[in-house]
């Protein structure tokens, strides 16, 4: 049942353009201006949550940052899916044939990491095609958009691998995973508007990414956040391998 999990999501994140090649989302990117303009407070929020290189591409930066999100919900859950077969006892007739637990474990993380880049990228793609659209220019717009969503990829791995760490180390605290995941959703969509302290931003792995598309990006992020999550891993891979289950 969980490998039909990516396709799913992607599904619900991918959205066809419409005859004649008008989107809900490619037309509110390319309007962003007209349906905020008149709202100074509104518009400042997008700019705070998006960027400040323009409404336009503010409001893609946190559409693709919103997919971000939904992935992470997912690789969460894909993760926690072993905490559940733990429980539920259905993993002891498993591993008592000749499954180990890592190869047990990677069988879910496979799902939760691949599925981040399925999600994102056939999100990212169905943004961009809608933009691309919208703006008569899909050759000059779906690169960028499908590379903003892709961008994502490092904090939603930085979740997953917290996520293994507590599963690996602390199997009954796996449920903070969920609090954990919810904590950053709340950083990114209220710290902007509510003005959190630069420290508060930045517990949010999604904090250090640059806002794409439009802004200038480093390679940095891309690199330790990824980093990170491959050392969150190792270590709860190292619990699992070590602690009893069940």
């Amino acid at each position: 049942m969980q490998r039909a999990g990516p396709s799913c999501w992607s599904a619900s994140n991918s959205t066809p353009p419409r005859r004649g090649g008008r989107t809900p989302s490619g037309g509110i990117a390319k309007g962003a201006s007209d349906l905020v303009g008149g709202n100074q407070q509104t518009r400042e929020i997008v700019e705070r949550m998006g960027g400040q290189q323009g409404l336009a591409e503010a409001f893609l930066a946190t559409m693709t940052g919103l997919l971000g999100m939904v992935a992470s919900l997912h690789a969460a859950g894909a993760v926690l899916r072993l905490r559940g077969e733990e429980t539920g006892e259905r993993a002891e007739p498993v591993l008592a044939g000749a499954v180990g637990r890592l190869r047990w474990a990677g069988s879910h993380l496979l799902i939760a990491y691949g599925g981040t880049a399925v999600i994102l990228a056939s999100g990212g793609l169905g943004l961009g095609l809608a933009y691309g659209l919208s703006a008569d220019d899909i050759g000059g717009q779906l690169g960028p958009v499908l590379a903003a969503a892709l961008s994502q990829v490092p904090a939603v791995w930085t979740l997953t691998g917290l996520a293994v760490l507590v599963f690996g180390l602390f199997p009954k605290a796996t449920p903070a995973v969920w609090a954990l995941v919810g904590g950053c959703l709340a950083i990114g969509w209220l710290g902007p508007s509510l003005k959190f302290p630069p420290w508060a931003m930045n517990l949010s792995p999604y904090s250090h990414l640059p806002k794409l598309p439009g802004a200038d990006a480093t390679a940095a992020p891309f690199l330790w956040l990824p980093a990170l999550s491959a050392f969150f891993a190792l270590l709860g891979l190292v619990g699992v391998r070590r602690r009893d289950i069940g």
